[in-house]
């Protein structure tokens, strides 16, 4: 069954545009096109020129001999309109002709039903509501468990982290996840026979193996700092090996992102920070992974020392953490002097975790870099640290499809 449409009903009464057109012309004459006014003018001057009711010659429409004869008799679909009115049906050819213009609409037949169980647009279009019975409901029967969409608890908590560095005036920078061992270790003056350079300790390319030389002059101060101290006052390693320097490997530290900040950094002062993955050749058990997240982060500037990085490490725990027992232990780190570590009491775990490992970039570091202000530094396992914050034992829950343990963790909770 159909019934006319509310543009279907107008052309009932006022008639097809065509027919309108048709008309027109019959009684004015041919016409420009600019001149022509009937409704829809557009519509009536295509389906007239599909009849083969009229022609248009350098923009003049005027009617054809068809047309003139089309105005004698009862247009097929002003009949077929006609009928779809009166019975709901009409001939098909001319139904999906009226239904193609939305003319006419179906109407769904509806089963023959008692009393209404459930509002439905049929329904309610019909009128039915307003004659059937409505099914009574017990308000106090069993609903089935509705289960709302939410983000992931790992991803809300760096989302939380991200946004307190920014409210404490850090930028984000990123680097590439794989790197030369320059950037990821030789500009960090780790020494090439440092363990955690190792196949052991880093995952290795085999294809490609080796980078370009990413800046000459930098690569050459790097390298002679390494050898021997350089203009740094220091020693340095006593060694260096150009092949060793240039391996690609997947990243192993964030700190790889702050390392080329400072290469191209030529400003007064900044902060920055990375929030990234890192991969480790590890035994994957419930407290290692073979890929985890760090978080890393510098403050560059004339006068920054080492007394702004402990009040900066401090803000971050109470922030973030909301922190009340902090201390900081005395450290040794390859890149930094002096370096500490940042301890927070966890009271829910009744102990102090070493959360934050940081210190000042020795001059080995920023010198082959031209940066000529201090630099503090700090990073952590983000992974670590979520883990503490989530109150979960096993770090592959980070990663966790386990619909149930989603769905019943809460949106977010206070850690300390």
């Amino acid at each position: 069954m159909y019934r006319l449409t509310q543009e279907g009903k107008k052309y009932l009464e006022e008639g097809l545009p065509e027919v309108n057109l048709i008309k027109l012309l019959s009684k004015e004459g041919p016409l420009p096109l600019e001149k022509i006014e009937v409704e829809n003018k557009h519509i009536a001057i295509a389906w007239a020129k599909k009849n083969n009711w009229i022609r248009i010659d350098s923009g003049i429409a005027m009617l054809t001999a068809e047309g003139a004869r089309a105005l004698e008799k009862e247009y097929a679909l002003e009949k077929a309109l006609r009928e779809v009115d009166a019975s709901g049906k009409c001939e098909e050819a001319l139904l999906k002709i009226l239904e193609s213009r939305k003319l006419v609409e179906r109407i769904r037949e509806l089963p023959e039903i008692e009393e209404i169980a459930q509002l439905t647009p049929e329904i309610i279009i019909s009128g039915i509501w307003k004659i059937k019975p409505f099914k009574r409901y017990d308000v106090l029967a069993p609903a089935p468990e509705v289960f709302l969409g939410k983000k992931h608890p790992y991803i809300q908590f760096i989302e939380e982290v991200r946004e307190k560095l920014v409210e404490m005036g850090f930028e984000e920078v990123k680097s590439p996840v794989v790197e030369s061992e320059f950037w990821n270790c030789d500009a960090l003056f780790m020494p090439q026979d440092h363990p955690a350079r190792s196949v052991h300790d880093v995952f290795h390319l085999k294809n490609p193996r080796k980078a370009k030389i990413p800046d000459k002059e930098l690569f050459e101060r790097v390298k002679l700092t390494h050898e021997s101290g350089w203009i740094t006052r220091s020693k340095g390693w006593g060694f260096w090996d150009q092949e060793t320097s240039l391996r690609l490997v997947l990243r192993s530290q964030t700190t790889a992102a702050s390392v080329r900040y400072l290469a191209n950094f030529e400003g007064e002062q900044a902060k920055v920070f990375c929030i990234d993955r890192v991969f480790r050749p590890d035994v994957i058990d419930k407290t290692h992974l073979i890929e985890f997240d760090q978080c890393e982060g510098i403050i560059v500037g004339k006068n920054v020392t080492f007394r702004h990085l402990l009040g900066t490490l401090k803000e971050f725990a109470e922030n973030v953490l909301g922190a009340k027992k902090i201390k900081f232990i005395p450290h040794y780190y390859p890149f930094t002097e002096p370096s500490v570590d940042m301890a927070v009491y966890f009271p829910n775990l009744k102990k102090w975790v070493e959360i934050v490992g940081s210190g000042m970039f020795r001059p080995e570091v920023l010198k082959p870099l031209g940066i000529k202000h201090n630099v503090a530094a700090w990073g952590f396992g983000f992974s670590r640290l979520a883990m503490l914050k989530l109150e979960i034992d096993d770090i592959r829950f980070l990663f966790a499809r386990d619909i149930k343990w989603l769905r019943e963790f809460p949106v977010m909770k206070c850690l300390l």
